[in-house]
């Protein structure tokens, strides 16, 4: 019992550490962009400008740590062969082997691969 206790509590904790590094710059950029308005608002125009893009490039940064985690995910899956005729279970195998059922041919050359079944 205290073991399937400890790995679900293992588990929670590699979710929450995952969630917070992919959040923190979002937060902060926020929290920046908040105290340069602050800032505005008491007339201290110049700092509140400097401490402003310190907070957008956070957030920047951010979207930045997103499209680069989505585009890592997704050649993951790009990298499995889905296809029913030839049945590979990796896209390589598919190059590799030239089949006519999934690959992406230019002239005499193939250039990639492909999971649909409409093709």
């Amino acid at each position: 019992m205290s073991d399937n206790h400890s790995s679900r509590k293992d588990k929670n904790n590699r979710l929450l550490a995952r969630s917070s590094t992919v959040t923190w710059p979002l937060i902060g950029g926020i929290v920046v962009i908040a105290f340069s308005i602050l800032l505005l608002t008491l007339r201290a125009v110049v700092p509140s400008l400097v401490i402003m893009l310190a907070g957008i490039s956070l957030i920047v940064y951010w979207l930045y740590l997103i499209n680069t985690k989505n585009q890592r995910i997704k050649s993951k899956i790009d990298k499995k062969c889905l296809c029913a005729i030839c049945e590979h279970t990796e896209s390589n195998l598919c190059i590799q082997q030239k089949c006519i059922c999934c690959s992406i041919a230019k002239g005499d050359k193939i250039v990639g691969h492909t999971n649909n079944p409409l093709q």
